[in-house]
């Protein structure tokens, strides 16, 4: 791991009350990470809360049954967190990914710091802690347990599986290398398990969710010989099924396993009107480069961007820039 753990570990030895937070629509790595650094924390004594901006959806409060997850959402004041010496972000770099959090960083900017492992980084703060090689921020969660000497345990053990076990796509993405399996192994040796996280992850579907799976696929669009695949979700899709917000997670991932397929895309239009864009791609293609073209950022092969707009014209220009990245790389 390339990262300063001298600074990191004179940070945590320094710091009593800590605060930790992620980014809005939190997904597995987020809260897993989360969870995982309150245990690792709190088996040195320290005093740890877990603040989001927004609630745990619905599909993953399994992953916090000691409900050690709170939110703005749900009544928490920013002055509830002036006492906190640490602030600690996990998962993300952006400010449009941290909600009403966001403010509340801002404001106490010299007590925070940046754990994570995505490319793209806005200026959150003057201490980081970033490995853009590491594949999953509960990775590196993991690592600062092991050199805080903190033995695993099933608490700490469960929610950094779901993170690692999810970020890398099952195990599936390039990112997974043998160290990957090497650490997956010590978590179920502590006492995560695979069958029960696997359950909770993908065999809880609602017959709604899998409703709008159906619509997305039939009207996803190819082009570019199928090599590009896009696809829609309205909010009178989501209404006129009896979706959940939430149903909308991992639908990108359906529409990459299309034979074929090589870079897919994703437009899912938000209670509030913005679009929520989603890239992924399976070789050549930085969908981090294509989300930052709308503000957005993440990964080579996973990256994402919320914009503001009419709903047709977003789709029109994100269909022009993965056609132009996709050409792009085609020999001169």
């Amino acid at each position: 791991m390339r990262l300063d753990w001298a600074a990191f570990l004179k940070l945590v030895h320094q710091s009593e009350r800590f605060v930790l937070t992620s980014h809005v629509r939190p997904d597995c790595d987020a809260l897993g990470s989360e969870l995982g650094l309150l245990g690792i924390l709190e088996a040195i004594g320290k005093d740890v809360r877990i603040v989001n901006a927004q609630e745990t959806p619905a599909n993953l409060r399994w992953i916090d049954p000691e409900n050690r997850l709170e939110s703005l959402a749900q009544g928490v004041k920013p002055a509830d967190l002036d006492d906190r010496d640490l602030l600690v972000v996990l998962d993300t770099s952006a400010w449009a990914q941290l909600g009403a959090m966001g403010e509340v960083l801002k404001r106490n900017r010299d007590r925070v710091v940046v754990v994570d492992h995505h490319v793209s980084e806005d200026d959150l703060a003057d201490r980081w802690f970033k490995d853009t090689t590491a594949e999953a921020t509960a990775r590196i969660v993991y690592e600062i347990g092991l050199r805080l000497r903190v033995p695993l345990t099933e608490r700490i053990a469960t929610p950094l599986y779901a993170g690692l076990s999810t970020d890398t796509g099952g195990f599936r993405f390039p990112s997974a290398s043998g160290e990957t399996f090497r650490v997956a192994a010590r978590l179920v040796d502590a006492g995560a398990s695979p069958s029960f996280i696997y359950r909770e992850l993908f065999e809880q579907d609602t017959l709604a969710r899998l409703h709008l799976v159906g619509r997305t696929l039939a009207g996803a669009r190819t082009f570019n010989e199928g090599s590009c695949i896009l696809s829609t979700v309205r909010q009178a899709d989501i209404k006129a099924i009896g979706a959940l917000p939430a149903d909308t997670e991992d639908l990108i991932n359906l529409t990459l396993a299309v034979k074929g397929t090589q870079l897919a895309a994703i437009l899912i239009e938000q209670p509030d009107g913005r679009v929520k864009l989603s890239f992924r791609s399976r070789g050549a293609a930085d969908c981090s480069a294509l989300a930052g073209q709308f503000g957005g950022g993440g990964h080579k092969a996973a990256a994402g961007a919320i914009v503001s707009g009419d709903f047709d014209a977003v789709e029109q220009q994100v269909t022009e820039a993965v056609d132009a990245a996709w050409h792009a790389l085609e020999p001169v």
